[in-house]
């Protein structure tokens, strides 16, 4: 058997030790990657979220605008004026 195939020996403690903490570095450093592409993608979901309701809002309004007083206003006004009222004959 060739020399360069063996591994080193781990029976040195601090070796050891210097291996495991290399390992649980980077394994940390990957964590930190996935969990701030998680926030990216929560963020990017909430803001996608908010701008769909506020798009819903904003069409309600344009829709629906009948809530605003000064129309509902003229509008009756305006029905009063075209409609006859009933006369009630005796």
């Amino acid at each position: 058997m060739a020399e360069g195939n063996r591994k080193p020996e781990l029976n040195d403690p601090e070796m050891m030790a210097r291996l495991l903490e290399l390992e649980l570095a980077q394994k940390r450093a990957t964590w930190q990657r996935t969990n701030a592409q998680r926030q990216k993608l929560r963020l990017f979901s909430f803001l996608f979220l908010f701008l769909v309701l506020a798009g819903a809002l904003l069409g309600f309004y344009f829709f629906f605008p009948s809530d605003r007083p000064d129309e509902l206003k003229s509008h009756r006004n305006n029905t009063e004026q075209t409609s006859p009222s009933p006369s009630v004959t005796p």
